[in-house]
This record gives structure tokens, sequence and C-alpha cells, in this order.
């Protein structure tokens, strides 16, 4: 399905994002995640740190008398890696609290770097710590991309935080009975999922959409009066309206 939404031809000998867009995809090691981007062109795997995290967390939770402190060394180790990354997307490009962080991200990244090939290479290393130590080095480079790019993240924690409602929701009515009902689903949540990004209420901006369905008889707008309702369309007069909270 996010194949086709991003108009990706999978039948295609080499499929590759239209228009000769690239496109980097922060996620967990789910396998559709690693499908797309091992075989479609214009598709570079960033791998979720938060997710890296967890992995390290339970480790130490599921065998607390052998793995504790390991544990807790490694979530220090990243902590540090967040904080120094954090630092450089917020400072101001090219300045010295810029070349500041960068170093301070550099030597995080090696203290990381350093603990897993010196751990990697202990042979009394529980089993445990190694299976966790060898999904690290096997996803390195996707773990490496987002690092010194100002507009990535190392974690997709803000869309993990946007899927709950729909998880929630799909959880207290036990999903939905028909395929057509599931797309509903999702492009309700897409809809509401944007104007919210845009800071409208979604509420609001529903409630005035709907309208004019009715006032064209029961169907969509179209042209350019559906342009009117896209965020980056709108008019001054409309988004502010639909910022407003519901009554």
């Amino acid at each position: 399905m996010l194949a086709e939404h991003l108009g990706v031809d999978l039948s295609a000998e080499k499929p590759s994002l239209p228009d000769g867009r690239r496109l980097v995809l922060c996620s967990d090691f789910y396998t559709s995640y690693q499908s797309l981007g091992a075989k479609v062109e214009g598709i570079d795997n960033s791998w979720c740190w938060a997710h890296v995290r967890r992995h390290f967390l339970r480790a130490g939770e599921a065998h607390p008398d052998t793995l504790s402190e390991w544990s807790a060394r490694w979530i220090e180790h990243i902590a540090a890696l967040f904080k120094a990354h954090k630092a450089f997307v917020l400072a101001e490009a090219g300045s010295a609290k810029e070349k500041k962080a960068k170093r301070a991200l550099k030597e995080a990244l090696a203290a990381i770097d350093a603990a897993r090939a010196t751990e990697a290479a202990d042979p009394e290393l529980p089993k445990p710590a190694a299976k966790v130590l060898a999904m690290v080095e096997r996803e390195w480079q996707g773990l490496l991309l987002p690092m010194f790019d100002a507009t990535l993240e190392l974690d997709n924690n803000v869309a993990e935080r946007g899927l709950r409602s729909p998880v929630v929701g799909r959880k207290n009515y036990y999903g939905s009975g028909a395929a057509w009902s599931a797309q509903l689903a999702a492009d309700a949540w897409t809809a509401c999922a944007t104007v919210a990004k845009a800071g409208w209420n979604p509420l609001v901006y529903l409630t005035s959409y709907l309208e004019a369905c009715a006032d064209n008889g029961g169907k969509p707008p179209k042209d350019k009066k559906l342009a009117a309702f896209l965020p980056w369309s709108a008019s001054a007069k409309n988004s502010a309206r639909w910022k407003a909270r519901a009554p």
C-alpha cells in the first residue's frame, strides 16, 4: 500500500520513485520497509535509533543478572548520541556552535562504534547481547544515514505518536469489516493528520469540507474548489478560520 501511495510500479523490472525523486524512510526494521529500501530506487532506509535503544533495553530487562550493567552503558551511549545530534540540528549552519556540536556528535558516534567492535570480538559476551550487536552491525549504514544531516531525525517518534490514535481506535472497534472501510479510515486519518500538521483544527476543517460537499450536490468539490482545501493553496481567510477551536 505504501508503494502505491508513493506512485511506485512494483511490476517494473527495476522499480523507482517517479520523476527521479528520493525519499529517506525513517522506520524500525519491519521487513516491508527493508524491502522498499532494498528494491526501490530512490528510497533510502534510515533506521530509528529509538527502536535500536529498545533492543538494548529489553536485553537488559530479560537478563538482569548478566546484562543490566551492559544495557545501562549502551543506554548512556545512545543518550549522548541523541544529545549531540539535537545540538547539531539546532545550531546555525556554519556557526561555531555547529562545529562544536558536530565534533561532539562524531565523538559520541565513535564511542558507539568502538564499543560495538570491542564487544563483538569478545568470545565471552552473552548470546543475547551478541545478537543485539549483530543487528547493529548488519544495519549500521542505515543507522549512520541521518547523523550529519540537520533535516533528518534520529528516530521516527513523531510518526509513532501520530499512529497511536488510529491504532488505539482499531483495537477499540476491532478493525474494519471490509477493505473499503479500511481505506476510508486510512484516507480520513491521512487528511486529519495533514491539516493538524498545518495547525488547523481537524473538526472545524472537516465540517467546512463536508458543507462544501453538500453544496455541491453531495459530491466532492473539484479543481480550484478542491485546491482551496489544501494547506499549501488555501486562502489566508480560510486558514485562519480552520485554526479556530471547535464550537
